[in-house]
């Protein structure tokens, strides 16, 4: 321990008054009560000696035989410990980065503006908002363009991720790189499902390296060709919003895992209806599909086979916000998870009206006896005329 170790401590002193500026009285800390050799011991007496004839500090021996030995620095003068430190104080080092953010980028859309907002706010405290310091303004600003970048897609751009960051921020990794803050923020002002992951989230937003394609089946055509005689086809995402119906359509049934998807529709498909693969919570181009669909003449209800737990009912939810008829359940339902599930721990609370095609699902897995069925455990089954759940 050295002057280097004095000097620590009256940066703790000035740390402390920069938590708490308001403070009644003033901080101390205590001195070391062992130092490697003699040498260091008075090069760290050395150091507070010259703080204290600045008026800085003062500097509280010990009693009787440790007299001698410094055993308490308490500061006496923050403003001019800062002269003697060449400390610049916090405050003013806030508002220079407060300063610098807002001359480096101007969002264009509401959200981003407030989280620029929020940044300066929290800075201006002491705070680290979205763990970013006042000394990281560079990731800020980038955090800030990012996340602008995302907030301002037009919701029928179909540029990949790496393209479409590259072509509006001028990296081409930013928005992967700033993808977890960005969706944090989202949820915190509730724009997004609390539950959902990052690369859910991404996907929902139309932000994925390449989005998959649409797999559908069922007697549909696109661009004039007709896939009734296929078990199913892939649809390129920018395209499958376009898919008609090839003739009169049953029933439409939404699946969650790609497994079921497989066995549904070489096993339980019927010749007018029509399956399509979410691949978990559904992208913005299987999304932008079962809108199309919804709007299709005779559709009437859409059907939902996922897994019987959450996050399966928070992905049909999901889709009942979409789309503008009834989402209904397809071997989801308390039943068959009590007859084939496992325990579970009870799921977070989801209230639904009375009536809800999805009540009783979500009261079962709020309660003691909840259970939880992988959607792969269950035989795949048409979808009858009068099924409700």
């Amino acid at each position: 321990m050295s002057a280097g170790k004095a000097r620590d401590i009256l940066d703790i002193l000035l740390d402390r008054v920069e938590r708490v500026p308001n403070r009644t009285r003033q901080p101390a800390e205590r001195a070391p009560a062992h130092f490697p050799s003699a040498a260091e011991r008075a090069a760290f007496d050395r150091l507070l000696a010259d703080a204290e004839r600045q008026g800085a500090i003062s500097v509280v021996k010990g009693r009787g035989d440790a007299r001698h030995l410094t055993e308490r620095i308490r500061l006496r003068d923050a403003v001019r410990l800062y002269e003697f430190l060449g400390r610049i104080p916090a405050v003013e080092r806030a508002r220079a980065a407060v300063y610098q953010l807002q001359a480096s980028v101007v969002p264009k859309h509401t959200d981003a503006v407030e989280a620029r907002d929020s940044i300066v706010a929290g800075w201006l405290r002491g705070e680290r908002p979205f763990s970013i310091s006042l000394e990281q303004t560079d990731q800020a600003v980038e955090f800030i363009t990012a996340l602008d970048a995302v907030l301002a897609r037009d919701p029928m751009d179909r540029r990949d991720l790496r393209t479409y960051s590259g072509q509006t921020t001028g990296n081409t990794k930013l928005l992967e790189r700033y993808a977890s803050r960005i969706v944090n923020f989202l949820k915190q002002i509730r724009k997004l499902d609390a539950d959902l992951s990052d690369s859910e989230v991404m996907a929902s937003l139309g932000l994925e390296k390449f989005s998959q394609p649409v797999l559908i089946a069922g007697p549909v055509r696109l661009a004039g060709v007709d896939f009734a005689n296929l078990a199913y086809v892939g649809l390129p995402p920018e395209q499958a919003p376009e898919i008609k119906p090839a003739g009169t359509i049953r029933s439409i049934l939404t699946i969650e895992n790609l497994a079921s998807f497989n066995r549904h529709v070489r096993e339980a498909l019927q010749a007018n209806d029509v399956a399509i693969y979410t691949g978990g919570f559904p992208s913005r181009a299987v999304a932008a599909t079962l809108v199309a669909i919804s709007r299709w003449p005779g559709i009437t209800r859409i059907h939902h086979w996922g897994d019987i737990d959450e996050g399966g009912l928070r992905i049909a939810l999901h889709l009942t916000s979409l789309l503008p008829i009834p989402v209904l359940p397809h071997l989801m339902n308390p039943a068959l998870a009590r007859m084939h599930g496992t325990p579970a721990k009870v799921s977070r609370k989801i209230d639904l009206l009375p009536g809800h095609p999805w009540h009783s699902l979500a009261i079962f897995l709020g309660g003691e006896d909840a259970q939880f069925l992988e959607q792969e455990k269950t035989d795949p089954k048409p979808i009858t005329n009068v099924e409700s759940g």
